[in-house]
């Protein structure tokens, strides 16, 4: 069980020199960042497309107190509706002009068995969004060794960060405050 979660935490920090110094501007994130939002009336899929490992610290001797460290631009959220997406940047949800960047921290990692389409891990992430920071319980498998890739998720209370208004059953349109997302990563090519 120690070996799989050396294997992503050595592949982490070996991506951030790999992911902030030898990529150019147009490689992309590596990996995903997706979430799903529900009214009554419709389901939003959504994605950031910009976002990149800042920061891994790791310890072959204590894997448990590695840390990733993950910057998101909030600008770049696509839920395939520009008026929408234009919608979300603004006070009403993230603020972007104020708050342009949400920061995410993994660390604490546990094994959890095997998931389904690899090892198991339990984590925390440390949340920041529009200047709230909340630790929240996440997962990830590991499912591919060579290159290390990660999928896993985590649910956000949208509310307890202060995007958008409590859902209302008066307002169909109203978002749910339980937002599932879902990421995967590559951590070293």
């Amino acid at each position: 069980m120690l070996r799989p979660i050396l294997v992503v935490l050595t592949a982490l920090f070996f991506a951030v020199d790999a992911h902030t110094d030898d990529r150019s501007a147009t490689d992309g994130p590596p990996g995903s960042i997706t979430f799903v939002a529900e009214n009554l009336m419709a389901t939003a899929n959504g994605t950031f497309h910009d976002w990149r490992i800042v920061h891994a610290e790791v310890d072959s001797r204590r894997p448990e107190s590695g840390v990733v460290e993950v910057e998101v631009d909030v600008a770049s959220v696509d839920t395939g509706i520009e008026r929408r997406d234009e919608h979300l940047r603004t006070a009403d949800f993230f603020e972007i002009e104020k708050y342009p960047t949400a920061t995410v921290r993994v660390h604490s990692a546990t094994p959890d068995g095997e998931g389904e389409r690899g090892p198991r891990y339990l984590a925390k992430f440390d949340v920041r969004i529009r200047d709230v920071e909340k630790t929240l319980d996440g997962s990830f498998e590991l499912v591919s060794e060579n290159p290390a890739t990660v999928e896993g998720e985590l649910m956000i209370d949208r509310i307890a960060f202060g995007i958008g208004e409590p859902r209302t059953w008066w307002n169909p349109a109203s978002i749910g405050e339980q937002i599932p997302v879902r990421f995967s990563a590559t951590l070293a090519r």
